[in-house]
């Protein structure tokens, strides 16, 4: 019999589709794609420092990661019994082992060696991360609720984002020091499209939306407690004019009263890419540090230089094609 691939039990199989009560016996309180969250950044990310409470705490729920992967992994390759003793073990030194290899065999690893840190909010499948790493920064935290977005984050980057930003528990995994904090932010109570179906729906919309709106809160309540240097949010370009403009004027507000400047301007992709979509980009530096000297400005813009046929596979798989 063929041994089974690692990648699909990891990449697949480790994320069950829901949690249900039988489910929880398994996996325990805290779901498996928390766990490999704090499996992954603690590999990414160097280990846990200190000796407090709150770092033994964590220490503790990185052996319990590291006991589920695993067991998990032994089921597939052959590998030392698993007990509390091994897993500590493993928790100490975990780059000496090779039972890690696909958390980074990954076709976006990290910059070596980095030119700053960031944070990526609301991280989908790693847009943001890709462009930020190409500029020489290292991802120190990500979070994405969307389990599919989860599952190709972790195959891009070897990095499992924690789930819901909204919650104190995910908001305390982020590094008390980073550089930069990127976010796009939920964009549909703000955007064309989302205003005109919520309010078909008798739905509220921007900052009374209660679901999504108010997540910028969230992202300015980490810039309050954390204090980076610099941060770049992206939404849509209905950001400036929805609610006559009042909502974009309490998003410029709050960022300014947490003692940020702030740059924006609307940008379309066409300047990069094949595609017209324009959206607002807002980057802030903190005046503590800056003192409003930062001297920043957007790159210049310019219609579309290249066609979606340059881009395009000419061999594409027929399985990929829609039939006329």
């Amino acid at each position: 019999m063929a041994k089974k691939d690692i990648n699909d039990d990891l990449k697949l199989q480790a994320f069950p589709e829901e949690i249900t009560e039988e489910g929880l016996k398994v996996y325990g309180e805290t779901s498996y794609e928390n766990q490999m969250a704090v499996l992954s950044q603690f590999l990414h990310n160097g280990g846990i420092q200190g000796d407090d409470i709150e770092a033994r705490r964590r220490r503790e729920e990185i052996v319990t990661a590291i006991h589920e992967f695993l067991d998990r992994k032994k089921a597939i390759d052959d590998i030392e019994e698993i007990n509390e003793e091994y897993a500590w073990r493993v928790a100490e030194s975990p780059l000496e082992y090779p039972l890690f290899a696909d958390f980074f065999n990954v076709p976006f690893p990290d910059p070596q060696p980095a030119n700053f840190t960031f944070i990526d909010l609301f991280a989908g499948m790693g847009g943001f991360r890709l462009a930020m790493q190409a500029q020489g920064g290292k991802c120190v935290f990500s979070s994405e609720w969307n389990k599919y977005a989860q599952k190709t984050y972790f195959a891009n980057f070897g990095e499992m984002p924690f789930g819901d930003i909204t919650k104190e528990s995910t908001k305390g995994y982020i590094p008390e020091h980073f550089d930069i904090l990127c976010a796009g932010f939920p964009c549909q109570p703000f955007s064309i499209a989302g205003v005109s179906k919520k309010k078909s729906l008798g739905r509220e919309t921007g900052f009374k939306d209660k679901t999504q709106g108010t997540l910028f809160f969230d992202v300015a309540d980490i810039i309050s407690r954390h204090r980076p240097k610099a941060f770049y949010l992206e939404n849509v370009k209905n950001l400036t004019s929805h609610d006559k403009g009042k909502t974009f004027r309490i998003i410029r507000e709050t960022l300014e009263e947490l003692n940020y400047s702030i740059h924006y301007q609307v940008m379309d992709g066409q300047t990069y890419v094949p595609q017209h979509r324009e959206r607002i980009m807002i980057v802030g530096f903190d005046r503590n540090r800056f003192h409003g000297e930062e001297h920043f400005e957007f790159p210049e813009q310019h219609e579309a230089d290249r066609t979606i046929g340059e881009i395009l596979d000419p061999n594409a798989d027929p399985k990929y094609k829609l039939a006329a």
